[in-house]
């Protein structure tokens, strides 16, 4: 498998699963993700600490869900331009001959398109990490680098229209479990 691609919302559990894919898989992988590359930003690029201050790379927008005020990541032009630097230089990594575990907060099956566009043939496989939402904002008010809010919004967004290869659940399963799981999956499909 060239590419295994994480995609839930943030705190649900996809850089913990990564790290013990790491650990378990016989081949060696890298793990990315956008936050990767939002690090290598210029921090004036950026609105992540105050809520509702635009930007050209990336900053929170406060909407409403389902009566619930939530915090949604929005993309100025530097932004995009990032977003599909990151899809691109995944790609590469995999014509380089290594292979890549992404670590993603999908826009529902838009972004799922613009990562089928760039991977090409690549063999992948796409794993939907859920997490129940009363788990999610236990996480996300547990760890001092996420705004509260976000990750319900994320939940509400990042599955919309995604096909899976395979599912798992946080919520009941562990890091290493879900690791196993998906392992199971690669080894016997």
């Amino acid at each position: 498998m060239d590419v295994i691609i994480l995609n839930g919302a943030s705190s649900s559990g996809k850089s913990s699963i990564a790290k013990q894919l790491q650990a378990l898989l016989d081949e060696n992988y890298l793990h990315i993700g956008i936050d990767t590359f939002i690090a290598m930003m210029p921090q004036r690029c950026n609105a992540l600490t105050q809520p509702d201050q635009t930007a050209d790379g990336f900053y929170w927008k406060t909407e409403q869900i389902k009566g619930k005020q939530t915090l949604r990541i929005k993309s100025g032009d530097y932004g995009r331009q990032i977003n599909r630097a990151y899809h691109s230089c995944v790609k590469h990594l995999i014509n380089s001959g290594l292979k890549v575990i992404v670590d993603d907060v999908m826009n529902g099956q838009k972004e799922q398109q613009a990562w089928l566009a760039a991977l090409g043939d690549s063999s992948r496989l796409f794993v939907g990490v859920l997490c129940e939402e009363s788990e999610l904002l236990r996480r996300e008010n547990a760890r001092s680098d996420r705004i509260n809010g976000s990750a319900l919004e994320q939940a509400n967004r990042v599955h919309e229209g995604v096909n899976y290869d395979l599912t798992v659940s946080t919520s009941s399963l562990s890091a290493i479990d879900c690791a196993k799981q998906i392992i199971w999956h690669i080894t016997n499909n």
